[in-house]
């Protein structure tokens, strides 16, 4: 064959361009496509978790101002897990027992160890349509256990790090901003550019990995986030082995809460038992079932340990001293209310409170800010307990609210006293809120036959 002439070289190029296309085209034709879905069968799992907090929080002072304290939180927990997925309502719900929860959280040279109690170990955690919600079938949770629980990356968030549709190795994914205030523990994200990339799929087993920057809030204050989040997904079993977190949080300080300026590191594994230890069938069938307003209760008792109360999520203690409990109740970071409960001296046996001393002792109280009163109530608590109920309306400055005032006494003569305060702005958002919280008030002394601890202070506590 004569190379020097131009036909065999034309027909060679052609056939080496042909030869190129067919193998990429080849190429192209063998690339593996993934589609991870989420498992159809309920999964049986022991799991860890490890977490690591370490940095700073804020806190607003009257005296000082803003002072910063250091932070230290280490923990673990261990539990077993039935996990499961319904795609027609896409509704996650974890049934677990806990037989192991550690907790250490330091504060400057303070430190504390929440514990969750044993009568408490039993938790659902269900995530559908953007809300996510913890609580116990065993009774209601304090707020501190509530807290203890309700970490980052709880796994039945897990299945929203997945794509939608089908990806290859190297492709990208958005995460939704709903799935992520829920990862993150956090209210609500405004803004994130978090991206998910399958990073590689070996022995059965996808590496997904997420990066970027979240802008979010917790009861309405400003929460910034930058993460890095990395998930072992293992395709035969659509279950996650392995995912960790490492972020750092900056946020505001807020009308109940401190400012936080940390960094967190949460490891979650898990691994497939083919028997529990304590869940068995009949117990997660009863604990498989819709979440009721009851189920999101929190309880309440305050240090003196003389009664207990029933409160919705958005109240949180500022301050609990022996005679004087001060709690806000804060909605998508609004302050909406503000409850004092005082613990008053015990009335001796010719004393009764009635509703035209407690207007005496109001009036005396708020003084010039007093315009009139509004409503007077007599009625008894529960059936037994004597219950008296007064709303005044006034000004403070040049904003007017509302202080809607409930004494309540128990046949031995021990009386507490809460003051509700109401922006006028707030009164219809808060409606009847006080009837439900006085409504669950509990004596423990009667209950347990204890002695009510002696109150120091006297019976016109409204100067408070």
């Amino acid at each position: 064959m004569d190379f020097n002439s131009p036909k065999p070289i034309k027909r060679f190029l052609i056939i080496a361009t042909l030869l190129s296309v067919m193998s990429q085209t080849s190429c192209a034709v063998w690339a593996q496509t993934y589609t991870f879905q989420p498992s159809d069968q309920p999964l049986q799992q022991s799991v860890d978790v490890a977490i690591a907090v370490e940095g700073k929080v804020k806190m607003k002072t009257t005296r000082f101002g803003v002072v910063e304290e250091k932070v230290k939180v280490s923990g673990s927990q261990s539990y077993e897990q039935w996990l499961s997925y319904q795609r027609a309502t896409q509704l996650c719900r974890a049934v677990r027992y806990y037989h192991d929860v550690q907790s250490k959280v330091s504060i400057g040279e303070g430190q504390v160890k929440p514990v969750l109690r044993m009568d408490r170990k039993l938790i659902v955690d269900q995530y559908q349509l953007d809300q996510h919600h913890l609580y116990s079938p065993q009774g209601k949770l304090t707020r501190d256990e509530l807290d203890l629980v309700n970490t980052q990356l709880s796994p039945t968030l897990f299945y929203q790090l997945l794509p939608q549709t089908p990806v290859n190795t190297g492709d990208s994914w958005q995460l939704d901003s709903s799935h992520l205030s829920a990862i993150l523990a956090l209210d609500a994200v405004a803004q994130n550019d978090v991206k998910a990339t399958l990073k590689s799929v070996e022995n059965g087993q996808a590496i997904i990995f997420c990066q970027g920057e979240v802008a979010g809030g917790v009861n309405g204050v400003l929460t910034e986030v930058q993460l890095t989040l990395r998930a072992l997904y293992d395709i035969s079993s659509r279950s996650f082995p392995k995912v960790s977190l490492e972020m750092t949080e900056r946020r505001g300080i807020g009308h109940a809460k401190p400012g936080l300026e940390v960094t967190a590191r949460v490891v979650v594994e898990s691994a497939p038992v083919k028997e529990f230890i304590t869940l068995s069938d009949s117990l997660i069938q009863k604990c498989n079932r819709p979440m009721t307003d009851q189920d999101t209760l929190l309880s309440l008792v305050p240090v003196a340990d003389a009664i207990e109360l029933e409160l919705s999520r958005d109240w949180h203690v500022m301050m609990d001293q022996p005679e004087l409990l001060v709690m806000r109740q804060v909605i998508r970071g609004d302050l909406v209310s503000q409850c004092s409960l005082s613990r008053l001296k015990p009335l001796g046996d010719k004393q009764r409170m009635t509703i035209e001393l407690l207007k005496q002792q109001i009036q005396k109280s708020l003084g010039e800010r007093l315009a009139e009163f509004t409503e007077t109530q007599q009625q008894p608590l529960q059936g037994k307990y004597r219950h008296l109920r007064v709303s005044a309306v006034g000004l403070v400055g040049e904003v007017t609210f509302q202080w809607v005032y409930h004494h309540v006494t128990d046949i031995t003569g021990n009386q507490y006293l809460f003051v509700f305060t109401i922006p006028n702005d707030k009164v219809s958002q808060f409606g009847l809120q006080d009837r439900q919280v006085v409504k669950s008030f509990v004596f423990r002394a009667e209950s347990s036959g204890k002695q009510p601890i002696p109150a120091s202070a006297s019976t016109d506590t409204t100067k408070r």
